[in-house]
């Protein structure tokens, strides 16, 4: 095959890893409704692990299958492909530490945003929200909800480091690293701080005021806390426009989704886009120091 068909194959390898494991199970689906229209055990509500661990053998046999067909094209890639890593020059954002007082401000602004919110904004939202209710709708969560909860957000992940085995590129596997760590930490803090809140989340109709057991806990949202956590480490170290802006649209649909299925208020999603995006930023510039090459003697 050509290094042009090596590339292809490669390409399209990755694309279909990343499509399967959002939409999982639903090319199963399809094609039972087309021709076999058995009993699966699944429907479009499943989850990749959460249910019917047989089906998730499948994806994991299909999934498999992809990677090899990816790492058989590896030899079509050279680093000069896809640039420097990122932790050349373009980076010295990170190098220098932010002041204290700066921090102090951002942080009590931050704090003061999301009571505001908590305060006025909340109630009306999700009222907003109850009117929206739509099939369409209903279809669009079910698809938003994917990126930020079950596994989707870790394989998001093995397949960055994967990208960046096959494409020579160390910077999508120091991205792959840092995400990692960056959706670790935060979904850590996440829990934390549901454990201390004990918010009421608004499908219990109990007010945004109301506390409830730890099992029905709304305040933060983990899903937008790992959604922005990963988004963030683009958002902070990539230097690819495109990427930065699709990791932050994605982000915020997984919590625009959170809000629209009432399992959590806005104010909910605000504290969590911004704790999600505190740790990544913290995570970027602590792995660009690791990594960061020498400099060149004089």
């Amino acid at each position: 095959m050509s290094i042009d068909g090596k590339r292809a194959v490669a390409s399209a390898a990755f694309v279909a890893l990343l499509v399967l494991s959002v939409w999982w199970p639903a090319p199963v689906l399809t094609v039972n409704e087309l021709c076999c229209r058995a009993n699966l055990g699944i429907d479009e509500l499943s989850f990749l692990g959460r249910e019917q661990p047989r089906w998730d053998v499948v994806f994991w046999f299909v999934a498999g299958a992809l990677a090899v067909a990816m790492l058989q094209s590896s030899s079509a890639w050279t680093s000069r492909d896809f640039g420097e890593p990122w932790t050349i020059a373009r980076q010295a954002r990170f190098r220098d530490a932010a002041a204290p007082l700066p921090i102090a401000v951002m942080f009590a602004a931050g704090v003061l945003l999301v009571a505001i919110t908590w305060r006025f904004v909340d109630a009306p939202v999700m009222a907003w929200c109850e009117s929206a209710e739509s099939p369409a709708v209903d279809a669009t969560i079910r698809i938003f909800n994917r990126f930020g909860g079950g596994i989707n957000p870790a394989l998001v992940v093995i397949f960055f480091v994967l990208a960046g085995v096959v494409y020579r590129c160390r910077r999508w596997t120091e991205y792959g690293i840092a995400m990692a760590i960056a959706g670790i930490a935060a979904g850590a803090l996440g829990q934390i701080i549901k454990f201390l809140v004990g918010r009421a989340r608004p499908e219990l109709w109990l007010g945004p005021f109301t506390h409830a057991r730890i099992s029905a806990t709304s305040f933060p949202s983990g899903h937008t806390v790992g959604a922005f956590a990963l988004a963030g480490v683009l958002l902070f170290a990539s230097s690819s426009i495109p990427l930065r802006v699709i990791g932050v649209v994605l982000a915020a649909a997984v919590g625009a989704s959170r809000m629209l299925a009432f399992r959590h208020w806005p104010s909910d999603v605000l504290a969590s886009a911004l704790l999600g995006l505190v740790v990544a930023w913290i995570v970027a510039r602590a792995v660009i120091r690791l990594t960061e090459r020498p400099a060149e003697p004089a």
